[in-house]
C-alpha cells in the first residue's frame, strides 16, 4: 500500500505539472509561442514524465512481461505498449523538434490507472485486515498453573494454563476447572456471552468474562480455530468462481482483439493520414484497455467475502456466491440444525432389573464415542468405573460395544427393538445382550428463529425438505411446528445421499446439517452449510460453515449473494458497454489520447467504487 501511494503521489504531482505546460502548448494561451519556448515546455514535460514512466508505471511493465512469458494476454499488455509507444514517440518529437508530444497523456494514464488499482488494493486490504485482526486477538503470553509466563507459540498439547478475568483465551482447549462466560462474538458475530463449564471447549482469541478458569491446550496456535478461519478465508479469496474465470478469459480474448484492431487502425490511417496514424492507434490501445472488465468481478467478490465474515459465516469454496443465488430446494437436518441440539435427558424408563444410574453410566460410556447433540446429553452421567470396549459406531442407527463381556447397544427403536418397532418421540433405547433394558426420554427445543427462517425461504418460492435420521414421530413434531410439509425420516447416511441423487435435475439444492451422518449429503449437495457446533467431518464436507449456529445468517448471506450478483452484472455491463461504445469512436479518430485516458480510468474507478458498496451494511 505504501509503495502504491508513493507511485500514485509521483504520478499525481507529475500530471499536475505536465498538464499546466500542456495547456500552454495546446491552447497557446500566451499568444503565438516562440519555438524556443515551445521546445522548453516540451523538455520540462519530458523531465516530469520520465519518473512516471520509470517508477510509477513499473508494475504495469512487470505484469505485462509476466503475461507474455506465460503466453497469455493480460490487460497490462496494451497498457504497457501504449505508454512505451507514446513516451518514445514524444521523446523523438522533443529531440527532433518535430511532431506532437503527449507527456500529459502518459502521466494522466499512469495516475488514473494507479488510482483504480489503489482502490482495488484497498478493498482487498480491508478484507485481509478483517482476517488479520482476528489473529491479533490471540495474546502473545500465556500463564501456566505454576505461575510461569510462556510465549503462546511454545504451548504444547496437554499443557495446562490459567486464563484470568478479562483476558483473551491464548489457545484452543477444554476447561478443566471453573464456570465462565466467554464472549465469542469475534467468531460468531453474537454479542451475548456463552456459558462454559468443565469439559467444554473454548477457542483462542475469545474473551473471558469475570471469572478465572483453568484450561488444557488441545490445539497448537497454527491449528487453532482462528488460524483455520484465516487460512480458509485466504483460500476462498485466492480461488476463483466460474464467473471470475469467464471474465478473465473474455479479457484475454478482448486484449488480443484490441491489439489486432489497433494494428489494423494504424495500417488504415497510415494510408489515409500518416501524420495521425500513430496517435489514433494509441487512442485505440488506451481507450479500450479492458481494465474495468478485469476488475469487475474480483473486487466485488473480495468485498462480499469480507462482508460474509462479518456475518459469522466461513466460506470454504469459491462457488458459494453463484450457487446461493440459484438455490431452489432447501434440504435441512433436524437435530442440532432446526433444534438447538442442546439436549437434556428428561426421563429414564427402566424396563429390566437395572438401576437408573447404571443404565445412564452404560449409555454415557457408549455415547462418549460419538459427537452428536444426543450423545453430548449423556456426558454428565459418565462414570470412570463403567468401561465399554470394542465400540463400533453404526452411523445413522446407534452405537454398540462390550460391557463386562456382554454386548450393549444404544440407538434408535429400529436398531434396538427391530425394524417393526414403534418409535416414540424424543426417545433413545438401550439394550444388553439384545434385551431392551431402558428408554431415555430427551428434550430438544426448536430454535426460536427456525419458523421465520423456513417461512422466508418458502416466500422466496424455494422447496423445503426435512431430511433426518431421527424417527418419523420426532420429525413430524418439529415439521408441524415450523411449517415443513415434506418430511423424510429414519434416513441413514446412504439413504440421505440416495435421496439427494433422486431429486429433480432442475433443483439446485442447499443442504444444512451438523452431524457425521450428514457429511455425505453435505459433500453431494450443490451448496452445503455446516453448523459451527457440529461434527468436524461435517464442517470439512461443507462449502460454508455457520460459526454461530444462527440460521438467520444464512438468509443474510443469500441477500448478500444476490446483491453481489447484481453488482457484478452492473460492473460487467458498464465495462463492456463502455468498451463497445468507445472502440468505433477511437478507430474513427474521434478520441484524443488524453480523453481516452480519462474515459478508461474513469470506467475502472466506477467499477471499483460500485464494488465497495458491498462493504456497507445491507439496507443502509
Amino acid at each position: 500500500m505504501k509503495q502504491y501511494l508513493y507511485r500514485l503521489g509521483i504520478a499525481g504531482l507529475a500530471t499536475m505539472q505536465v498538464m499546466m505546460l500542456a495547456v500552454a502548448l495546446y491552447l497557446e494561451v500566451f499568444g503565438d509561442l516562440e519555438p524556443e519556448f515551445k521546445n522548453y515546455f516540451r523538455w520540462v514535460s519530458l523531465i516530469f514524465a520520465t519518473p512516471v514512466m520509470l517508477y510509477s508505471a513499473l508494475p504495469f511493465y512487470i505484469n505485462a512481461w509476466r503475461s507474455i512469458r506465460s503466453r497469455t494476454l493480460g490487460m497490462d499488455v496494451p497498457v504497457s505498449i501504449a505508454m512505451i509507444f507514446a513516451y518514445f514517440a514524444s521523446l523523438v518529437a522533443t529531440v527532433t523538434e518535430k511532431g506532437e508530444v503527449f507527456f500529459e497523456s502518459i502521466s494522466m494514464f499512469a495516475f488514473f490507472l494507479l488510482v483504480g488499482r489503489f482502490l482495488e488494493m484497498r478493498a482487498r486490504r480491508k478484507a485481509a485486515a478483517a482476517s488479520g485482526n482476528l489473529l491479533k486477538l490471540i495474546p502473545a503470553i500465556a500463564t501456566k498453573l505454576d505461575g510461569d509466563q510462556v510465549p503462546v507459540k511454545t504451548l504444547k498439547l496437554g499443557d495446562r494454563i490459567r486464563v484470568l478475568p478479562g483476558e483473551h483465551v491464548p489457545a484452543d482447549g477444554k476447561i478443566i476447572s471453573g464456570r465462565v462466560h466467554i464472549d465469542e462474538s469475534m467468531l460468531t458475530g453474537e454479542s451475548v456471552p456463552v456459558v462454559k463449564t468443565i469439559d467444554d471447549h473454548v477457542y483462542a482469541g475469545t474473551l473471558n468474562g469475570e471469572e478465572s478458569f483453568e484450561l488444557e491446550v488441545t490445539s497448537s496456535k497454527a491449528d487453532s480455530m482462528i488460524s483455520n478461519i484465516v487460512r480458509l478465508q485466504d483460500e476462498a479469496q485466492l480461488s476463483k468462481p466460474k464467473i471470475a474465470e469467464i471474465a478473465d478469459i473474455v479479457a484475454r480474448y478482448f486484449v488480443a482483439i484490441i491489439l489486432v484492431i489497433a494494428a489494423g487502425t494504424w495500417y488504415y490511417w497510415h494510408q489515409a493520414n500518416p501524420d495521425d496514424a500513430f496517435w489514433i492507434m494509441l487512442s485505440v490501445l488506451v481507450a479500450t484497455c479492458p481494465c474495468a472488465l478485469s476488475l469487475a468481478t474480483p473486487t466485488a467478490l473480495t468485498c462480499a467475502t469480507s462482508r460474509m465474515g462479518n456475518y459469522g459465516i466461513l466460506l470454504r469454496k469459491s462457488h458459494v456466491f453463484e450457487t446461493l443465488c440459484k438455490v431452489n430446494h432447501l434440504i435441512v437436518d433436524k437435530t442440532g440444525t432446526l433444534t438447538h441440539g442442546d439436549i437434556v435427558i428428561s426421563k429414564v424408563d427402566l424396563i429390566a432389573d437395572v438401576t437408573e444410574s447404571k443404565a445412564l453410566a452404560i449409555a454415557a460410556a457408549l455415547e462418549a464415542h460419538a459427537n452428536h447433540p444426543i450423545a453430548r446429553a449423556f456426558k454428565r452421567y459418565s462414570d470412570k468405573q463403567t468401561v465399554v470396549d470394542n465400540v463400533e459406531n453404526v452411523i445413522g442407527s446407534g452405537i454398540e460395544g462390550t460391557y463386562q463381556g456382554k454386548q450393549v447397544k444404544i440407538g434408535s427403536a429400529s436398531y434396538i427393538l427391530g425394524e417393526s418397532a414403534f418409535a416414540e418421540p424424543n426417545s433413545v433405547y438401550l439394550s444388553i445382550d439384545g434385551v431392551h433394558i431402558a428408554t431415555f426420554r430427551y428434550q430438544d427445543p426448536i430454535r426460536k428463529e427456525a419458523q421465520s427462517f423456513i417461512e422466508r425461504f418458502k416466500k422466496s418460492g424455494i422447496k423445503i425438505t426435512l431430511l433426518t435420521g431421527d424417527s418419523q414421530a420426532n420429525a413430524d413434531v418439529v415439521a408441524k411446528e415450523i411449517g415443513i410439509e415434506t418430511v423424510i425420516a429414519g434416513a441413514k447416511p446412504q439413504d440421505k445421499l440416495e435421496y439427494l441423487k433422486q431429486v429433480d435435475e432442475r433443483d439446485i439444492t442447499m443442504m444444512i446439517g451438523d452431524g457425521i451422518n450428514d457429511a455425505p449429503t453435505l459433500a453431494g449437495a450443490h451448496l452445503s452449510v455446516a453448523m459451527g457446533g457440529g461434527a468436524d467431518v461435517a464442517k470439512a464436507s461443507a462449502d460454508m460453515v455457520l460459526l454461530g449456529d444462527h440460521l438467520e445468517r444464512i438468509l443474510e448471506a443469500r441477500q448478500l449473494a444476490l446483491q453481489t450478483r447484481k453488482i457484478i452484472r452492473e460492473n460487467l455491463a458498464w465495462s463492456l458497454g463502455y468498451n463497445l461504445l468507445i472502440l468505433p469512436l477511437a478507430v474513427a479518430g474521434l478520441v484524443a489520447p488524453y480523453f481516452a485516458v480519462v474515459g478508461m480510468s474513469a470506467s475502472s474507478i466506477i467499477v471499483v467504487s460500485n464494488s465497495l458498496r458491498l462493504l456497507k451494511e445491507q439496507g443502509k
